[in-house]
């Protein structure tokens, strides 16, 4: 059903953002849109700054472990060699033994006022260079301006737009639904005739580059983006209705394997290698997100840390734990929790910032992008951690203020949460819940997502609050096509 058409979608729509916007901190906007493609429908929540998340899935691999069991970065030797540790835990090397290149080479790392300054949109396939930044920005997509949202965007922050290789790309046409492009070129190959749950319940897989999983009816699925083969992995007889990611998914486990699903009232993380249910409980909550690792999961509606059977090992001190915030790892191999935190804790952990990183081994938090690291109070934004094989690499993207006058307004930044550098990489002039001329101005949300290798920034884009909504890509100095 198409958000405008009729009175009781937007009924649900309101009724879905009360329950899911947290109240008090960021800008009051809300976030995530009900809506329908030909093959999928979206419905879902929203946190302090308006949009929607991801849940967790991969295939087990091996790294390099340390004598406490703990998993170490990328190593060294051929790309895609991994390690396991003894908790399970599990990290790619991504690198064949070279030096990753620095995703800050070139990028502006200071704290300054950068107004900005008018920038024609660019024709499709064409770069323009952001003036304040010289970032290279490119626009891939452009949509027909037909209908109360014409938008082709990334379906979500913290889903993987790039396959595991970079060679394929999906974007999400609010008419027309999922669209696979070339991943380098950016040609437009085909639309995937895929119904996940929600528009952003669909899962790259972590080392077969043509492979999505996704729900289909009862059954998660393998989907062949080349060959439109589907392939049952498992069906989960015990559930009523349809599993779902939830309202608020977090992506998979990294691998590719694990994910954290709901269905009637049923709570569970199922691990695709060994066609196993792991945890299963009755909760009245969001599923459980898997964390990258496999090893550890994240319950949204209470900040609580579990692991894969759902037993709780922790929670996290967050006023909002729904908040936005995406799922990733450290180079060490831990997983964070990282996104924007408007309040202190109710226990009185006072990291507040437009990112904010929680350790979710030990419990640990620290501000990345705040005011303790001489940023002002968050704007609105979203986050994105989906740098798979550049753990640690966070990218954020920031609404503020329309005019672009000051420090994340509509911006762009890359953060390694490893050492706490941030670097900002250009404006999106992106308008968010400021957009006047869309039906929907939640679709105006950037909701900017890495590359794998972290050296490209997807994000949607109104360009300064225009009737229609396209796909940029900032190619970052350390690219190399």
């Amino acid at each position: 059903m198409n958000f405008a058409s009729s009175q009781w979608s937007m009924m649900a729509m309101v009724v879905g953002w009360a329950a899911a916007c947290g109240g008090g901190s960021g800008d009051g906007s809300t976030d995530h849109v009900a809506t329908t493609g030909p093959t999928s429908t979206t419905t879902g929540t929203g946190t302090s700054d308006g949009s929607d998340t991801t849940s967790t899935g991969s295939e087990p691999t091996s790294t390099p472990t340390s004598s406490t069991g703990e998993t170490s970065g990328p190593t060294t030797g051929q790309p895609g060699t991994t390690t396991t540790t003894d908790t399970g835990e599990t990290t790619t090397d991504t690198t064949g033994g070279v030096e990753p290149p620095d995703l800050c080479a070139g990028l502006v790392q200071d704290l300054m006022d950068r107004p900005m300054t008018p920038l024609a949109k660019p024709e499709l396939g064409a770069a323009v260079v952001d003036a304040e930044f010289g970032t290279t920005i490119r626009r891939i997509t452009s949509v027909e301006n037909v209908g109360d949202n014409p938008v082709i965007k990334p379906a979500y922050s913290t889903i993987a737009a790039w396959n595991t290789d970079e060679t394929r790309l999906i974007l999400y046409d609010v008419t027309k639904g999922h669209l696979l492009y070339d991943g380098k070129t950016y040609e437009f190959l085909k639309s995937l005739p895929i119904a996940p749950p929600d528009l952003e319940q669909f899962y790259w897989h972590g080392s077969e580059p043509s492979i999505v999983l996704y729900v289909h009816g009862k059954t998660l699925v393998r989907f062949d983006v080349d060959t439109e083969i589907e392939e049952p992995v498992h069906t989960f007889e015990f559930c009523g209705g349809p599993p779902s990611g939830g309202s608020d998914p977090l992506f998979s486990s990294w691998d590719g394997n694990r994910f954290g699903l709901k269905c009637d009232d049923q709570v569970f993380v199922f691990d695709a290698a060994t066609n196993t249910v792991l945890g299963q409980q009755t909760l009245d909550e969001n599923p459980a997100q898997v964390a990258p690792s496999g090893a550890l999961a994240y319950l949204s509606d209470t900040g609580r840390v579990t692991d894969p059977a759902l037993n709780v090992l922790r929670t996290l001190d967050l006023l909002e734990p729904w908040g936005h915030a995406s799922l990733g790892r450290l180079a060490n191999g831990h997983d964070t929790w990282n996104g924007l935190v408007y309040d202190p804790g109710p226990g009185g952990n006072d990291d507040i910032g437009a990112l904010v990183t929680w350790d979710l081994t030990d419990g640990t938090s620290e501000v990345i992008i705040g005011p303790k690291t001489g940023y002002p109070y968050p704007p609105a934004g979203h986050i994105s951690a989906l740098a798979i094989h550049r753990p640690g690499w966070v990218v954020v993207s920031t609404i503020g203020d329309p005019a672009g006058q000051g420090l994340l307004d509509l911006e762009l930044l890359l953060a390694d949460t490893n050492t706490g550098q941030v670097c900002r990489a250009g404006r999106h002039r992106s308008w968010g819940q400021n957009n006047m001329t869309l039906g929907e101005p939640y679709w105006a949300a950037p909701t900017a997502v890495p590359s794998p290798s972290g050296t490209r920034i997807l994000f949607g884009s109104d360009w300064g609050g225009g009737a229609t909504v396209d796909a940029y890509v900032v190619e970052l100095p350390s690219y190399a096509p």
